[in-house]
């Protein structure tokens, strides 16, 4: 792509642009091939393959390796999605929004390959990257960034901060790690615990059944023990009087209570 490209580059052109810049450093004499570049949502796990979806519309990050000839470890660019992504120019921001994985994977591999040979790329330029130093209007004061992330009292004050450094391309992984933790602070000290409710009214006790002891049976009294009854044995005597005189049968349990009541 070069400044006479505006935001209707199809894959083609960027898939042309990156061609251009490997034809360069092969030109050195000492290029040794590019790694496909990888992608990430977690910092985690990376995989050259990466698919759009509703929960992560764009990668967190990705990297690429660049090889050269006499160097010992190939040149490496990571970079967070928020710092390429080119907020300043509100063109280009829908196309890498529509394709993340062929803008900012061939912004990463440009990187890398510019790491790996400076002294020939040093003067590309795309429309799409990053301003240079030289093109920033200088700041009247920086801000402590992982100060104010630390020390962010609210949740509110927190996203504030977080949404700052976003326009500042002051993200870092270093302060994506740190802006979670600090959250989830925040979230749990704002957290309050549920209003006791009143306690139950106890169930009453079922009433008390006073248990007496047993009365104990009262002891049987031999016959001739038993204390004489007056009264009984004179109505027995009148019994026996009035069956005898009328030539009636005296029964015999009268006879012997009668008998009973004689006897001293």
């Amino acid at each position: 792509m070069n400044d006479q490209q505006t935001t209707t580059a199809t894959d083609e052109d960027v898939a042309k642009t990156l061609a251009d810049y490997e034809r360069i450093v092969q030109a050195t004499g000492e290029w040794n091939g590019r790694e496909a570049t990888e992608f990430t949502n977690d910092g985690v796990n990376w995989s050259p393959v990466w698919v759009k979806t509703e929960a992560h519309p764009t990668p967190l990050a990705a990297r690429s390796r660049v090889h050269r000839i006499g160097v010992l470890y190939p040149a490496e660019e990571v970079v967070l999605w928020d710092e390429a992504f080119p907020a300043e120019k509100p063109d280009w921001q829908k196309v890498w929004t529509e394709r993340p994985r062929v803008l900012f994977g061939a912004f990463t591999a440009r990187r890398a390959l510019k790491a790996a040979f400076r002294e020939a790329l040093r003067d590309r330029r795309e429309p799409d990257d990053l301003p240079e130093a030289r093109d920033v209007a200088p700041q009247a004061e920086a801000r402590n960034w992982d100060l104010e992330i630390a020390t962010a009292e609210t949740v509110d004050e927190l996203k504030g901060v977080w949404s700052d450094a976003r326009a500042a391309r002051a993200r870092t992984a270093a302060r994506e790690v740190a802006y979670g933790a600090r959250l989830a602070e925040l979230a749990a000290a704002s957290w309050q615990p549920a209003e006791p409710s009143e306690p139950a009214a106890p169930k009453p006790h079922p009433p008390t059944v006073e248990l007496r002891p047993a009365t104990a049976p009262r002891p049987r009294i031999p016959a001739q023990h038993r204390t004489r009854n007056p009264e009984m044995a004179a109505a027995l005597a009148a019994a026996v009087s009035d069956a005898e005189s009328h030539d009636r049968p005296v029964p015999g349990a009268v006879r012997r209570a009668t008998r009973k009541q004689a006897k001293p």
